[in-house]
């Protein structure tokens, strides 16, 4: 904790929950079902999540199919007005083990915003909602194995600039006696000198050229815009990681250093940004395809792709691509087909290594897999010969990245745009990412806002 004062403080908070006369599990409280145990937690870009589960025993006065509605909340105090956060979450109830499963989120870039929480100390807490009307209120366990100095044991997180400016969030899992829960530190913090808000990644590079078409090549181009976008984000008050500057070795092909210790993956994941962009052109000589193409992770929802499509269409001369397959309007999802399967299975075999363990719900570009960590599947661990480990692969923390194929370099109006208005792709790239955190906090509830803004800036 961080202090003796705000250790009190939680103490008397958790045990009044738990003992209160409000059916919140006064006897389940020194009993083996009075706290549900999390099995997993992470973030991906600016949202916490978490799964669990809690067993009923048998003679249990509770039965686990009788519960409504299960929720996540943080507060600091006994009443509605501490309550800085409530959301059902989605829930699961095995009848014939009498086990609820719980897990806080089915997208990853919902739920819990760690930037929209004020600062303060708060307890997490899950509540069940019963068919008798009966409300009761679980503390979190730790349940996930981890052990000791475990790096990966708790969140450190730092959140984006905002109004409110930035703050460090942190969590542990409190004992308070016999019982525990998940707590949140929140405090205003300045970023540290190795971690970065957002990642600009111009792709190829070195000697890989990328899609080639009018006589220029894609690795130049994205990294031309790749510059400029990085410049535009730090005049926005952004810290921003560019993964290649053009002083990469023109003989060394950067499509078999992704995964290197100074690669773009371990650069990325190392960088602890909550944003990111790779930076790509598409390349098609026998269709008369053209336009934007955002791809986002397959678990993801659509806001963050969507802010950055529609940013570019509306402030450049650049189109949305009338591709197929679209989850929304220049928003695009692309994870592993049986066939892809089947050849990345053949040259696992040929080259002597255990395939990986892939499936038609993975996704298939890198850099949205391995760089959101474990929250999005990254798998990468040296095994092939051809490539490096992603050593971030188990890390608990992701970035939220989207692939930007910005425009078709084969297409003359396209390329035109790409080569002439990179300042303004620059700007508009910029302007989608202030208005996609902005509508984070647009989001939070009344009272959430209301503590925010009694803060001194």
């Amino acid at each position: 904790m961080k202090g003796a004062g705000t250790s009190v403080l939680l103490l008397c908070f958790l045990m009044t929950m738990l003992f209160s006369g409000c059916n919140a599990l006064s006897k389940g409280a020194q009993g083996a079902w009075g706290m549900v145990q999390v099995t997993k937690y992470y973030t991906y870009g600016t949202f916490f999540q978490l799964e669990g589960t809690a067993t009923y025993p048998d003679g249990s006065d509770e039965r686990p199919e009788e519960i409504e509605t299960v929720s996540l909340v943080l507060r600091s105090g006994t009443g509605e007005e501490d309550e800085v956060y409530r959301s059902e979450i989605p829930f699961s109830v095995d009848k014939k083990t009498g086990t609820l499963t719980f897990w806080s989120s089915d997208k990853l870039d919902e739920g819990l915003c760690l930037d929209t929480l004020p600062k303060g100390d708060y307890v997490a807490l899950l509540e069940t909602v019963y068919d008798t009307g009966d409300i009761h209120l679980w503390g979190l366990k730790d349940g996930t194995g981890r052990k000791g100095k475990d790096p990966e044991a708790p969140i450190d997180y730092y959140t984006l600039p905002y109004r409110h400016g930035r703050r460090h969030v942190t969590t542990e899992f409190q004992s308070f006696g016999d019982l525990m829960t998940l707590v949140f530190h929140i405090k205003r913090s300045r970023l540290p000198s190795d971690i970065y808000d957002i990642v600009v990644d111009p792709g190829h590079g070195g000697k890989d050229p990328g899609a080639q078409s009018g006589g220029y090549r894609e690795s130049d181009v994205v990294l031309d815009i790749g510059k400029k976008l990085a410049d535009v984000l730090e005049s926005a008050g952004y810290k921003v990681l560019l993964t290649r500057d053009g002083t990469e070795d023109p003989n060394v092909n950067m499509a078999y250093t992704e995964y290197d210790k100074d690669g773009r993956v371990n650069l990325t994941c190392g960088s602890r940004a909550k944003l990111a962009l790779s930076l790509h052109l598409n390349y098609n000589a026998h269709s008369n395809q053209n336009g934007v193409q955002i791809y986002r992770a397959n678990k993801a929802g659509n806001d963050y792709a969507k802010a950055l499509a529609d940013a570019l269409v509306d402030a450049t001369a650049l189109e949305y691509s009338t591709m197929g397959g679209r989850s929304t309007q220049g928003v695009y999802v692309k994870t592993f087909t049986n066939g892809d399967i089947r050849e990345a299975q053949s040259k696992a075999r040929k080259k002597g290594y255990t395939f990986y363990n892939i499936s038609t719900s993975t996704d298939y570009y890198f850099m949205v897999r391995e760089y959101g960590c474990i929250a999005t599947g990254a798998y990468v661990d040296g095994r092939n010969p051809d490539y490096g480990t992603n050593e971030y692969r188990n890390y608990h923390q992701g970035v939220e990245s989207c692939l930007c194929e910005l425009g078709f370099l084969s297409k003359e109006h396209d390329r035109q745009v790409l080569l002439n208005d990179q300042r303004g792709i620059a700007r508009a790239l910029t302007r989608a990412v202030d208005d996609y955190i902005a509508a984070l906090h647009e989001n939070q509830g009344p009272q959430t806002a209301d503590l925010l803004a009694k803060e001194t800036l």
